[in-house]
């Protein structure tokens, strides 16, 4: 079967639910939910630039910003908009969970203070040492993290947390910047629910992710007056990097 074909077959499959959860009653195996979850990364492969204007469309309707650009060109987009804000500290995910060799030395010479906390002691297990990172955490302005899933009905971004993958990076500093990648980008919250259903099938518990973060834009509160803030309990801003093939 031709690639047309295949991908006709699977767009199918989607539109009859075979993707989606299970319904009331149904006997699902872990073998079912992996094998919903490989045709829905099948055709995300694939979708990225019929889903990334929906994506981009719902993600400024709550004050996000896309930039698509080059991996190349990252460090170049962190550091515009850092010289916007007078900023000068940005806290990353680790350059291997990012899958970005080499970004934290260009991020430096953006003039940035570039930290993914792997400078410390050269011990991650030692207590101060991680300690001491989540105070400058806690300094940084700009935060710069990968996703894991993104979805293009409400412009939300799924990261789960893990090794080199600090939860607050994309919480305590000012600005938020994601790197998203084509096949990490779906069409409905029903498809990510199989995804992370399969995720956590597959992985051993010692893998798990100890936090799953939702991502809707930038934080918004509002007091009994109705009087909208952003960045109170999260970052004021939302910037999402997708990176063209």
């Amino acid at each position: 079967m031709d690639q047309a074909g295949f991908l006709t077959r699977v767009r199918a499959a989607l539109a009859q639910g075979k993707t989606a959860g299970p319904r009331s009653g149904e006997n699902v195996t872990a073998g079912d939910w992996i094998e919903r979850a490989e045709r829905i990364r099948a055709v995300a492969g694939h979708r990225w630039e019929e889903l990334l204007p929906r994506f981009t469309g719902e993600l400024e309707a709550v004050a996000g910003v896309v930039h698509r650009v080059s991996l190349a060109a990252v460090p170049t987009v962190v550091g515009r908009i850092a010289r916007e804000h007078h900023f000068s500290r940005v806290i990353t995910w680790s350059e291997a969970a990012l899958g970005a060799p080499g970004v934290l030395a260009a991020l430096q010479a953006e003039g940035l203070e570039a930290d993914d906390g792997s400078s410390h002691s050269g011990r991650p297990a030692d207590l101060d040492a991680g300690e001491a990172f989540r105070r400058r955490m806690g300094l940084g302005e700009i935060g710069l993290t990968g996703v894991d899933y993104a979805v293009a009905e409400s412009g939300s971004l799924i990261l789960m947390s893990g090794p080199g993958r600090g939860r607050l990076v994309s919480c305590l500093p000012v600005v938020h910047v994601a790197i998203l990648r084509p096949g990490q980008l779906v069409e409905t919250w029903d498809e990510v629910g199989v995804l992370l259903e399969a995720s956590h099938r597959l992985a051993p518990p010692a893998d798990l992710p100890s936090n799953i973060t939702f991502v809707t834009g930038p934080s918004r509160t509002a007091d009994i007056e109705l009087k909208l803030t952003r960045g109170v309990h999260g970052p004021k801003e939302v910037h999402v990097i997708a990176l063209d093939r």
